[in-house]
Formats: structure tokens, C-alpha cells, sequence
């Protein structure tokens, strides 16, 4: 059964998550929980790569810590947000505040496109523009007044908007969900996003790169998931490039850097368990 209409849709993520940390065998399952519990800083902020705590990296945390069932991490981070002040960050790291508000204090959380809107503009951590605007909608989803109109809008904007020709995987995936959710025809979208697939697994950031990377590959198996495409085809060589990119307790970014996060993993476990069948 879908249930992609009767949930938010971070609240998917986190259940795709789930799915692909169940097929793992207790020994990796143990080794990643460990890992998220090292990310923790005695505050309750998860932290970045540089080890500093990150409002980004604890919306990562946050999510593992659910799909992992990890209640004594998200009762910390809940302790955490009480200390943050909002004002003082910056754009992306309000929009994750806002989405972990959205789990750990629920309530009268609602914002109006407009704030969001502000959000989404402001200058602040470089973060690529496919990857706010993702937020954005996850945001709109999760916390937004008026929804109606901003699916409004939204529907005309993508009417007219063309993207440049050296467009992102990332983007792509990003544009193709937002057209799910405003009720538009994807199977376009869904066969250029299929382009990015590589025969040796996984998928690329660009037509013209290479090699694959986690990023791109998770969000375009996701996408594709949720957009009800044939996975069969790709599966089985994409499987392998995530499993070959697992190292204790972390996945990595699939690019040769060999540096542990939180965001390849949350990106790891995403792939996993976008290519492993609802039961």
C-alpha cells in the first residue's frame, strides 16, 4: 500500500531509512548505532566533519536516531533546541532546525510560505541550490500555512522553469518529487533522472562526470521509489556500489573521499532502502 499521501515527507525518509537498515545483519546494524552515538557531543548537537555541533548534520542524526530507534540521542537533541537561537542562524540551518522542531516539538509549529520563502533566499552555508530548494519543499510539507496556494504557484513556476543544461542529478531528483507532490506527470523526469544511472552502479552528480557518488545515488533511487519506477534493472549493480562504500558503521561519500559522516550514512541507508521491496 502507498502510504506516501497520508504521511510528510520526512517522515518517508525516515521510514525508507528504516527499511535499509533492517536487511543489514545484527553485527553492521550495531556498528552503525555506535557510529551515530559517537556524533553526539554531551549537549545533544550532532556533529559535523569538522566535529563542531551542526544544526545540519543534527537533522541527519536526527533521522538515523529514528530509523534506528535511538530514543536517548533524539531526547538529548530535544534538550538541545531549547539553547538554540533561531535568529542567529543561518538559512539552511533554520530550515533544519524547523524540520527537527517538526519531530521533537510538535505543536503549533506552522509557518507561512512568506517566512519560508525567506528562509530559502537568505545567504548562508554553500549548499547547493537543488538541495535548499529540497528543504524548502520538505518544509512546505512538514510546517506550511496555506499549502494550497503555495502548490499553486508552485505548479505555474515549474510550467515555465527550465533548468540549465548541465543540470544536477540532485536537482533533477529534487524537481521530480516537488512534481509529485503538486499532482504532475513525472514519467518524463523519471527517464532523464534514469540517464544519470551508471552500468556499474549507482548514479552520477552530472551527464558529463565519470563516476558515481551516495548523494546523487540516494536521492535519485528515492525519487525514483516513490515515483513508482522499475528498479530491477539497475538494482543490482547500484546494491553493489552502496555495499562497496560501507565502512564501519559509515557509508562514505563513493568518490574516494574516505571521511565518516553523518550525512553519507543517513544517504547510504537511503539507497538501501529505496532498492528493498515494501513488505
Amino acid at each position: 500500500m502507498n502510504r506516501s499521501k497520508d504521511l510528510p515527507v520526512y517522515r518517508l525518509l525516515v521510514e525508507t531509512l528504516q527499511r535499509g537498515f533492517k536487511v543489514l545483519d545484527s553485527k553492521v546494524q550495531q556498528e552503525i548505532v555506535t557510529f551515530i552515538h559517537s556524533q553526539q557531543n554531551k549537549k545533544g548537537a550532532f556533529s559535523d566533519r569538522a566535529g563542531n555541533p551542526d544544526l545540519y548534520y543534527s537533522l541527519f542524526g536526527l533521522w538515523l536516531s529514528l530509523a534506528t530507534k535511538q530514543t536517548t540521542l533524539t531526547n538529548k537533541l530535544k534538550g538541545f533546541l531549547l539553547t538554540v537561537e533561531q535568529e542567529k542562524q543561518g538559512p539552511v540551518e533554520q530550515m533544519a532546525l524547523a524540520l527537527i522542531e517538526a519531530e521533537l516539538l510538535p505543536g503549533d509549529q506552522q509557518k507561512s510560505i512568506f517566512s519560508l520563502l525567506q528562509m530559502l533566499n537568505r545567504q548562508g552555508k554553500n549548499i547547493s541550490s537543488s538541495y535548499r530548494f529540497f528543504l524548502f519543499a520538505l518544509l512546505v510539507d512538514a510546517v506550511g500555512k496555506n499549502k494550497a496556494f503555495y502548490y499553486f504557484i508552485g505548479r505555474i513556476w515549474l510550467w515555465f522553469y527550465q533548468p540549465e543544461n548541465d543540470f544536477s542529478c540532485s536537482l533533477l531528483a529534487a524537481l521530480t518529487y516537488v512534481r509529485k507532490m503538486l499532482g504532475l506527470k513525472v514519467e518524463k523526469s523519471q527517464q532523464q533522472l534514469l540517464q544519470f544511472a551508471l552500468e556499474s552502479g549507482g548514479f552520477k552528480a552530472f551527464e558529463n562526470t565519470g563516476n558515481s557518488d551516495m548523494l546523487s545515488t540516494a536521492v535519485a533511487l528515492f525519487v525514483l521509489k516513490e515515483t513508482a519506477a522499475d528498479l530491477r534493472i539497475i538494482a543490482p549493480a547500484t546494491l553493489e556500489f552502496v555495499q562497496a562504500n560501507y565502512f564501519e558503521g559509515a557509508f562514505l561519500s563513493g568518490d574516494s573521499d574516505e571521511t565518516k559522516d553523518l550525512e553519507y550514512t543517513f544517504y547510504g541507508l537511503l539507497a538501501l532502502g529505496s532498492l528493498v521491496e515494501d513488505k
